[in-house]
């Protein structure tokens, strides 16, 4: 029974999109699954975002067993956080010139507009609250 919400507003975009302008967006994700949700939900409404929305990803999404069916077949640009920049510290510079990369090609696909890109910056999910139980966004992480 899965919907997507507020069509008017994917139409809009698609207006947007089809004028030359680029349209990000911001928000938190619930599951690994996402992109591929997305997608299929806006399949039949909107295509052209179904199809062309490029989906600024951790590294799990490419490197996680479990999370990288679900990235197949999208347009994904991959980040390695900063909270796990240190982890193995061999690979420090190798994930700063990976996360460098991203962004001139990010930069490079905005340039030519009409593009589309959701981010979850704060790389997390919304839980709910221990002591209400209701549920609230997990704040921003700051940037890389």
């Amino acid at each position: 029974n899965s919907y997507i919400g507020n069509l008017s507003f994917f139409y809009e975009i698609e207006e947007k999109l089809k004028q030359g302008h680029n349209v990000v967006l911001i928000s938190n994700h619930q599951t690994e699954a996402d992109p591929a949700i997305i997608a299929l939900l806006l399949e039949k409404t909107n295509p052209r975002i179904s199809e062309n929305m490029i989906y600024v990803a951790g590294d799990r999404v490419i490197t996680d067993p479990l999370c990288k069916p679900f990235s197949m077949g999208r347009n994904l640009i991959c980040v390695y956080s900063k909270r796990h920049m240190f982890d193995v510290p061999e690979h420090v510079e190798m994930k700063r010139r990976a996360n460098t990369r991203s962004l001139k090609e990010m930069a490079l696909l905005l340039r030519d507009g009409s593009k589309i890109v959701w981010i979850a910056p704060s790389g997390g999910r919304d839980r709910p609250d221990p002591l209400t139980e209701e549920w609230y966004p997990v704040s921003f992480s700051s940037p890389l």
